[in-house]
């Protein structure tokens, strides 16, 4: 006999809703750049500004589930500074679908042993938010970056793209892997073609150790990124391209009705072959960042 939804009752139907968000959790799918935070938290003294809204990671991971996506990377923001109490909580709370890129000071002395309990909850990165700051004294963090180097963790810098032809060749030669989010963070007046950032960040694509973050268009601007995903694409190739939504989508002066399902639209729209997309949410991200 046919069960219609009627006939297989409340307590069937909550089951069955219950399968489907457990589906969703296991999704081997990857958001690969995000933020998490509430309101309450100590703001660094250069914060670029304060969000005036929650966005915890409980938030996210329901998010994320209603969309499909099981697994999310979460970077420290900008704004909270060397303080990355929040985002250890988070890793700790969900370890198999979180991993971590905390911003770290180099003040600040580290034991062997913090960076054996950062590797075990989850850190697979470390953040260089530094947009409008000044470019690190790379002297300062050369405990950190060995540390880094030693178990293989990306360096991830968000910057403009006028800078990256100074500061790849530094973290390359090195012997670092790097993570350049937001389409490549090319002028948005001068849009990809013309950004000579944007073509030395394709030019660096020969080294086999820098990926691509497809996430915040709004960023650079919509029209820009649709333009510049296919010349990534072709420069990098599907194996060190990953999505990611940039949830929550801070910075909103620059746009705030991109919605989460929205980021994934646009992905499929600008990436049309399935192997491809699979490629880029799933299996990049996944051998990246250990899931």
């Amino acid at each position: 006999m046919r069960l219609t939804r009627r006939a297989l009752g409340p307590l069937a139907l909550a089951a069955s809703a219950l399968a489907g968000s457990a589906r969703a959790a296991s999704s081997a799918r990857v958001d690969a750049h995000t933020h998490a935070f509430v309101r309450g938290l100590k703001l660094a003294v250069d914060a670029r500004y304060a969000p005036d809204y929650d966005a915890s990671w409980q938030t996210l991971l329901a998010l994320a589930e209603a969309n499909g996506v099981g697994r999310a990377v979460l970077l420290q923001p900008s704004f909270l500074g060397f303080d990355n109490s929040y985002l250890f909580g988070a890793l700790k709370a969900e370890p198999q679908r979180f991993r971590g890129v905390p911003w770290i000071s180099p003040s600040v002395e580290t034991r062997p042993e913090d960076w054996e309990e950062m590797a075990r909850i989850g850190v697979r990165g470390l953040r260089f938010p530094i947009l409008g700051l000044p470019t690190p004294q790379w002297s300062a963090y050369s405990d950190m970056l060995g540390e880094a180097l030693k178990r293989d963790w990306p360096i991830h810098l968000y910057v403009e793209s006028k800078r990256l032809p100074d500061m790849l060749p530094f973290l390359l030669d090195g012997g670092h892997r790097v993570v350049i989010p937001h389409y490549g963070m090319f002028d948005r007046t001068l849009g990809p073609a013309r950004d000579p950032g944007f073509k030395a960040l394709l030019e660096s694509a020969r080294t086999g150790r820098v990926f691509v973050v497809l996430s915040g268009a709004y960023r650079v601007g919509p029209e820009r990124a649709r333009q510049a995903a296919p010349m990534l694409l072709d420069a990098f190739g599907p194996g060190r391209l990953m999505w990611a939504s940039d949830w929550p989508h801070t910075d909103t002066g620059l746009n705030r009705v991109t919605t989460y399902p929205t980021t994934l639209k646009t992905f499929e729209d600008w990436v049309p072959n399935e192997a491809t997309r699979r490629t880029i949410l799933i299996d990049t991200p996944s051998k990246l960042y250990g899931f």
